[in-house]
């Protein structure tokens, strides 16, 4: 996939200067653990693409600055440094926030599926391990693996909370 266009203008906060993008918005805490799912709440995180994306912004600004520069070693200016040191920073950054989040997201999953079914979290990690669908068919399958019909399930659980 190719980098979108490099934002430009963007409100700066000082606590999360690298992200140039919104992130996702998840649902409040009372949503069922299915429409978290379809939402997207515990899909792997936007922050990875985005860093790769810092990288190819990189190159082409250190392309630019290549063919503008009149100097003699480009490779020493520290202008062409500060390119690099700016985007590296801002892709570690990024990094960073990705890991945090995934391991966040997969804890929580966890958590809320166990919760849901009343299924031990050995289980459940052994289960993930090999499972090779999405998260929403792995809620199925957990549901089906201990006998519960799902529909019913969830007209319950909206009858319950309101």
């Amino acid at each position: 996939m190719k980098a979108p266009r490099k934002p430009i203008h963007r409100k700066r906060t000082p606590f999360y200067w690298w992200r140039r993008f919104r992130i996702h918005k998840s649902l409040p805490y009372k949503a069922t653990l299915l429409d978290k799912i379809r939402n997207g709440d515990f899909e792997y995180p936007e922050y990875f693409q985005q860093a790769k994306w810092e990288l190819e912004w990189m190159h082409d600004e250190q392309k630019e600055f290549i063919s503008n520069y009149k100097g003699e070693n480009y490779e020493n200016d520290m202008l062409y440094l500060d390119i690099e040191k700016r985007a590296r920073k801002r892709y570690n950054a990024l990094y960073e926030d990705g890991m945090k989040t995934e391991f966040d997201r997969i804890d929580d999953f966890k958590t809320k599926l166990c919760k849901e079914f009343k299924f031990s979290k050995d289980k459940l990690v052994d289960i993930m391990e090999e499972f090779g669908g999405t998260t929403e068919d792995l809620y199925f399958h957990v549901a089906e693996l201990q006998g519960i019909n799902v529909d019913t399930f969830n007209k319950l659980n909206q009858f319950g909370r309101k």
